[in-house]
C-alpha cells in the first residue's frame, strides 16, 4: 500500500483515477452487455472478467514502476 500512496501522491490523482475507473468498466462490461445490450452466455463472460482482472494484476506494478522510474 506505501507503494501506491507513494504513486498517488507524487503523480496527482486525476491519472490514477482514470485508469481505475477504466478497469472497473472493462470489469464489468460483460454484465452491461448482458444486462442492457445483448444476452452473453456465461462462457464468454466469466472468462472475460477473470482474465481482465489477470491484466490488471498483471501491468499494475508494471505501470507503477515505470511512473517511478521517469522521477
Amino acid at each position: 500500500m506505501r507503494a501506491y500512496w507513494v504513486y498517488f501522491s507524487r503523480s496527482g490523482w486525476r491519472g490514477p483515477l482514470m485508469l481505475g475507473l477504466i478497469w472497473l468498466a472493462g470489469m464489468f462490461a460483460p454484465l452491461g452487455a448482458k444486462t442492457f445490450v445483448v444476452d452473453l452466455p456465461n462462457s464468454v463472460a466469466i472468462p472475460w472478467m477473470i482474465v481482465w482482472a489477470v491484466i490488471g494484476y498483471v501491468f499494475a506494478p508494471y505501470g507503477m514502476w515505470k511512473a517511478l522510474r521517469k522521477k
